[in-house]
């Protein structure tokens, strides 16, 4: 397969421009994107000094070594949390890079930067979810694979490289599987200037078949993956046609016409190029795939309706992205003039940074009402709270479980002394509700933190006053 395409180069560059974007972005809105669990990562790793490796996500070390050596190095708060969240975007934006300059696969390249724009509007505020650095893995490991296979080295050469990316994308994330066996199966079968023998593209699929098969017998073992996948391997033939109107599927494309509609159009224009060289196999490929990603998501999360967390399901989407770009990257812009293809490209990537632009005020909003929140605390001299959920409060904060980490982080960068902290507790929480009582312990969502285990380089809360517990009026009488 010829990823490279020389026409592509000046495209590419426009991607590799658009991936810089967001890593700008990234930096101007560094406080929003430390949001959920990229707080909870970052909390973690400050507080115990180690990294943080979910689930088996080993591809995540890539980011999580920032704020670890940031705090062997002794840096500011802010500065450890600043690098975290720009973490993601600068590994993205190196990888497409290495995939512009170094490999010269410049189609790679263009279809990795759709994957970073075309489903995504609330999602770019998540940076943490695994997913989406498995993907920057998958398309390195796809460049380094397809440059070296090109170079006609020695298999063993070829071997230690490929099954080292191999790992780091697949056990990133389980779900980037789908995206692998895509791209795998439909550059073997175009063919076109794919650099392997039948023979050695047989046994490099059941290398990747290998390691796919370990990381799903891990998976299937772990309490948050192993439940997700369950829905994807135990279902019937009528689950299979249920998935297509489930509440997941429709709200999907309903988004697709208001939200994601230039994915829409180049899912077309590849297509119907396909057609046009009369490449049918690659043309049923695609939409076989795109037909079984459907369906897992169907299966996998069919209840989710229009109340689930957009950045959630939206993240869950993003992989379907590779499947139905790749005909419009590999066969439809080649077609073009570079010029037009150039301002094609950036049409499609600005009308996109216009989407995620329309979740800023969002995730602003968070961050002002947290700020809201800590200024009161100050005035009424509170310096620990328990705040009782409250469903318009909790709507404006989205998820709230990791309230404890981002205004202790927020405090921190503030230079408070003591450390100001919130939390929100059920009414009916008696459990953490007694633990609050102790003025020495920390909130944490899973476990209780008692102020021996915290980090004093960074974290310095009060342990004379205990949690005050009230409701959100309360605070603000």
């Amino acid at each position: 397969m010829d990823a490279s395409q020389p026409s592509l180069k000046k495209p590419a560059m426009v991607a590799l421009a658009a991936l810089g974007v967001l890593l700008i972005g990234a930096i101007i809105f560094f406080q929003e994107r430390l949001f959920a669990d990229t707080s909870f990562i970052a909390f973690n790793i400050i507080n115990n000094n180690s990294l943080s490796i979910q689930e088996h996500r080993y591809g995540s070390f890539i980011t999580q070594i920032v704020p670890y050596l940031g705090t062997k190095f002794h840096l500011s708060i802010k500065a450890i949390l600043i690098s975290y969240a720009i973490s993601f975007n600068l590994f993205y934006l190196f990888a497409a890079y290495l995939l512009v300059y170094k490999l010269k696969q410049y189609g790679l390249a263009i279809l990795m930067a759709f994957f970073y724009f075309l489903f995504v509007s609330d999602s770019y505020f998540w940076p943490v979810n695994e997913i989406n650095q498995a993907i920057a893995w998958m398309f390195l490991f796809f460049g380094v694979t397809l440059y070296l296979g090109n170079k006609r080295l020695n298999i063993f050469v070829l071997l230690m490289p490929f099954l080292l990316l191999a790992f780091l994308t697949i056990f990133t994330h389980f779900v980037v599987i789908i995206p692998t066996t895509f791209l795998w199966v439909y550059f073997w079968m175009d063919g076109r200037k794919w650099p392997f023998s039948k023979n050695r593209s047989i046994l490099l699929s059941c290398l990747l078949i290998a390691v796919a098969g370990i990381k799903f017998s891990l998976a299937s073992e772990q309490s948050y993956d192993g439940e997700h996948l369950h829905g994807a391997t135990h279902f019937s033939l009528q689950d299979i046609i249920d998935a297509f109107i489930t509440p997941v599927i429709k709200m999907f494309f309903y988004r697709c016409l208001v939200n994601y509609w230039w994915a829409v159009i180049v899912f077309i224009l590849g297509i119907t190029s396909l057609v046009k060289e009369k490449q049918k196999i690659l043309a049923i490929w695609v939409f076989v795939s795109v037909t079984g990603y459907c369906i897992a998501m169907g299966l996998v999360y069919g209840t989710l309706d229009s109340n689930v967390q957009l950045f959630h399901i939206e993240s869950e989407w993003t992989c379907i992205s590779v499947i139905l770009s790749t005909p419009f990257v590999f066969s439809f812009l080649p077609k073009l003039k570079p010029t037009m293809a150039v301002w094609f490209l950036i049409v499609i990537f600005i009308t996109r940074l216009f989407y995620i632009g329309t979740s800023i005020p969002a995730f602003r909003g968070r961050i002002q009402l947290q700020e809201h929140i800590l200024l009161q605390m100050k005035k009424k001299g509170i310096p620990k709270l328990a705040l009782y959920r409250d469903n318009v409060i909790n709507q404006k904060y989205m998820l709230d479980w990791t309230a404890g980490f981002e205004s202790l982080f927020s405090s921190a960068m503030n230079g408070d002394k003591p450390q100001l902290t919130f939390c929100f507790i059920n009414k009916d929480d008696k459990q953490n509700t007694e633990a609050l009582a102790n003025p020495k312990q920390y909130y944490s969502p899973f476990y209780i933190i008692d102020y021996s285990d915290l980090n004093k380089r960074y974290f310095n809360i009060d342990t004379v006053h205990p949690y005050q517990i009230m409701t959100y009026e309360e605070l603000f009488k």
